[in-house]
């Protein structure tokens, strides 16, 4: 992680490599997890607040941050495959999840594939997509930013700088900026392998599988909002809270949405 631990870190050993989190507060359970191209820091924000109710664990993905980068692609089942390791080295029988964008598809296989062990979730910025839709938001989103063909074996994302990055868009957070930057020169590999799997997932014939309550919140200007009415019909019992003005609620309007998850998780139901 790029900021100083207030609670402690350690990592789980697994066959493909160590998974490192970090622990903080106390109660119930409540997992982080983030976007694929970003890293654990995007809960810097909101985690304390979170810690003051529940003992919230703050994963980084296998291929981000320290966690070990895994031998072989990883598909969305993978990737809970590896988080239900992680509860289960730790003892943890069932938690709550915070997912964020491509951590929230994760969370979705975590809820289909073994459902006992999730109790809540929260989805910030929910892709909602088929297979059909997946294929074209690679093609059409991601494809075009894969401009590095220098760096390994296939074409990976090219890392910018500040002045390069802020002429294009002037509102950038430059901490929000800089922190994805360092992430990306470690996992830009990783990083367009994860977004294949990411997009491959049918995430609307996993939406209806879900049994455990589920909290949508989606940034105003979040582009993933195309997809929220076919998840709220998708996903039985699912609530949407919208927080204007902004396009990472968790980031650019913590007091606000830390509010609308805390009543949701606290909630006795």
């Amino acid at each position: 992680m790029e900021n100083a631990v207030k609670g402690s870190w350690d990592y789980v050993w697994r066959p493909d490599g160590v998974v490192y989190y970090e622990k903080l507060g106390k109660g119930e359970p409540l997992i982080f997890l983030h976007h694929i191209e970003l890293g654990g820091w995007i809960w810097k924000r909101v985690i304390d607040k979170f810690a003051e109710h529940f003992t919230c664990y703050n994963i980084s993905h296998p291929g981000v941050d320290h966690s070990d980068t895994p031998p072989r692609k990883y598909s969305m089942d993978d990737y809970a495959k590896a988080f239900i390791d992680v509860m289960d080295k730790l003892g943890i029988g069932q938690a709550n999840i915070i997912g964020s964008h491509g951590g929230c598809v994760m969370a979705v296989a975590m809820a289909v594939n073994y459902p006992r062990r999730v109790k809540k979730l929260v989805f910030d910025g929910l892709p909602y997509w088929d297979e059909r839709r997946g294929r074209i938001v690679f093609e059409q989103h991601w494809m075009p930013t894969y401009t590095d063909t220098t760096w390994c074996d296939i074409p990976v994302p090219a890392l910018r700088s500040w002045e390069e990055a802020s002429k294009t868009n002037p509102t950038l957070d430059r901490e929000y900026f800089e922190l994805s930057q360092a992430g990306l020169r470690k996992t830009r590999r990783w990083y367009r392998l994860s977004a294949e799997a990411l997009t491959s997932y049918d995430v609307e014939a996993a939406g209806p599988k879900i049994r455990a309550p589920v909290l949508m919140v989606h940034g105003e200007t979040d582009l993933l909002r195309r997809g929220e009415q076919r998840a709220l019909e998708g996903i039985k019992g699912a609530v949407l809270k919208v927080v204007a003005g902004c396009s990472a609620p968790f980031w650019e309007k913590p007091e606000e949405a830390t509010k609308l998850a805390l009543e949701f998780l606290l909630a006795r139901r």
